[in-house]
């Protein structure tokens, strides 16, 4: 577990676990050293195997992701803690995503996403994001979409008056997966997350 210098000695509740998965122990150990503060907690993984032991022993709040990994990469590591029903908030992190890679996370309510290379403050921002939204629109609706209720999210955004560019990309998104139900080889529904992910990136220019 990686703990600044001035962490607190006695654990208290409103302390963040964080989970940063990356097989790159360069980025592994920055990304630490960038989160860990007196209210964050980080560890680190460098499988998706190991994340997933991890998982099974500690409850954390939050998992900071890489998508190309050997052997389990961060789509695999999604859809096996979907499966077995955790919600853990995840923010999926990579230097480029497929569209198919970014609608199978979509699909699991992973809707957060980082592009390498990330700055320390893109990653403190998005976990502030993900686990104290605001009472905004946007924020509301990515957080019933976390939780797989699409249905939500697009209501909160049909009603939100001057909507940015960020979250008109959203909508369309979330109707699309709901439309489209289970089918995953909508050609036209990656073609909508191909074109909208430099938007729909968290640390995109557009945020």
């Amino acid at each position: 577990m990686f703990q600044s210098p001035n962490h607190r000695d006695s654990a208290q509740n409103d302390t963040l676990k964080v989970l940063v998965v990356d097989d790159e122990p360069t980025l592994r150990l920055g990304f630490a050293y960038a989160l860990a503060n007196r209210s964050m907690t980080v560890e680190t993984a460098a499988t998706g195997r190991h994340a997933l032991e991890r998982i099974a022993v500690v409850n954390f709040d939050i998992m900071i992701l890489d998508l190309r990994m050997p052997e389990l990469d961060g789509s695999g590591v999604i859809e096996t803690l979907r499966g077995k029903g955790n919600h853990l908030p995840i923010v999926l992190c990579s230097a480029a995503f497929s569209p198919n890679a970014a609608l199978r996370a979509i699909r699991h309510g992973v809707v957060d996403f980082l592009l390498k290379p990330v700055r320390p403050v893109d990653l403190r921002q998005v976990i502030d994001f993900v686990m104290s939204p605001e009472c905004r629109p946007l924020p509301l609706a990515m957080r019933s979409a976390r939780a797989g209720d699409f249905a939500v999210a697009i209501q909160i955004l049909e009603t939100q008056m001057n909507p940015s560019q960020q979250a008109i990309h959203w909508l369309e998104i979330f109707r699309s997966v709901r439309d489209l139900g289970a089918d995953l080889d909508s050609t036209q529904l990656e073609e909508k997350v191909r074109t909208s992910l430099s938007v729909l990136a968290f640390n995109s220019p557009t945020n």
